[in-house]
């Protein structure tokens, strides 16, 4: 049995793939025409319901000529077989969705919550088939995101594959990352760390996934951290900040300053007009 939307499914009738599900479904499908519930019958309701609804509306019941629009109106079986058909195939895919989606969330709890030490031939096995899984859940329309499960499977195995030392045996994945995002790194970048490093105790460098104008992406360095393991318990230390670029503020003053010489400089001149002297006669005037 398993839980599935709040209820309780065998896992008889849960498909193990998509096309299981196409086939479980033209079974139930075919088998439903032998039921009082097959497409004929569905098609003799309707066209019954439709006749009421019309004399209902008109006070009078149909005429011949009525009726056999109305029975042509219907939807008629074939049509009805295929919508039943796909509402079942429809509803096994959303049964198979959600269990592999459980099995793939609880295999990975149980994976992040596994002690180094304790890492095996079927531990790998196991991520394996999560991400066998994965790839079921994905290329179709419709399909689930699935990114948040492929970078925590792709962060385990790495820190499952690591060389660790004795002293570091007992911590869980889950737990490394969890410190790791104590100290700022957050849940996209964790799949490109030195966990070999970070496992061997030494100081490691932090890397963040960055991407440059051109749209290249590139993984930077972050702080710098050190797993260490004392008398509370395994710590996280954060040894040293990435020092962030200066940047220079200028100054005010000096600013308006710049900005006034750059006006007087871009404001032309006008030209002098040169007048010209004419010489003027005087005229006599004659007193009588």
């Amino acid at each position: 049995m398993e839980l599935i939307n709040n209820t309780f499914i065998p896992e008889n009738e849960i498909p193990r793939s998509r096309r299981d599900a196409g086939r479980k479904a033209f079974l139930q499908t075919f088998r439903n025409l032998f039921t009082n519930w097959n497409p004929f019958r569905k098609f003799m309701d309707a066209y019954r319901f439709n006749t009421i609804r019309w004399s209902a509306s008109n006070l009078h019941e149909p005429s011949w000529g009525k009726r056999i629009g109305l029975f042509l109106q219907t939807r008629n079986p074939v049509a009805i077989l295929r919508d039943e058909y796909l509402n079942n195939r429809s509803s096994l895919l959303n049964k198979w969705e959600v269990s592999n989606l459980n099995r793939i969330q609880t295999e990975l709890i149980w994976i992040g919550r596994m002690p180094l030490q304790d890492r095996d031939r079927n531990t790998f096995k196991s991520l394996d088939s999560i991400a066998k899984k994965i790839r079921q859940l994905q290329g179709y329309e419709g399909c689930p995101d699935m990114s948040h499960e492929k970078q925590l499977l792709a962060t385990y195995r790495y820190i499952l594959s690591s060389p660790f030392d004795r002293k570091f045996g007992g911590l869980p994945p889950d737990e490394i990352c969890g410190m790791l995002r104590q100290n700022g790194l957050s849940e996209s970048n964790l799949p490109y760390q030195n966990y070999e490093g970070i496992l061997q105790g030494r100081e490691t460098v932090m890397y963040e996934l960055a991407a440059r104008k051109n749209g290249e992406k590139y993984l930077q360095p972050a702080d710098l951290v050190k797993l260490d393991v004392g008398m509370t318990g395994f710590s996280m230390d954060l040894i040293s900040r990435f020092p962030a670029r200066e940047t220079s503020v200028p100054n005010l003053a000096e600013g308006i300053q710049a900005s006034e010489k750059k006006e007087k400089l871009s404001v032309p001149k006008e030209p002098k007009k040169k007048v010209r002297k004419g010489k003027t006669k005087a005229k006599s005037v004659k007193i009588k």
